[in-house]
């Protein structure tokens, strides 16, 4: 049986990782406040609706519902 990689490894591996610098280097990303924003690589798009938020570490798009963390959507 495969052992699945325990929670907190996970949770430790997304603490570590910055989400602005991963995101960053796919799409061009500028600071908003706290936050960053982009148009939604997950959908077509003119206006910036997505939203990185590198204090909880995580993004969320208004526009399409696409949300995650560095390593998952």
């Amino acid at each position: 049986m495969v052992e699945r990689i325990p929670q907190t490894f996970i949770d430790d591996l997304i603490d570590r990782s910055d989400i602005t610098e991963i995101i960053g280097k796919r799409i061009e990303i500028k600071k908003a406040g706290k936050e960053y924003k982009a148009c939604c690589p997950f959908h077509n798009e003119k206006t910036p609706s997505f939203t990185i938020s590198p204090e909880k570490g995580f993004y969320h798009c208004f526009g399409c519902g696409a949300h995650g963390t560095a390593l998952a959507s």
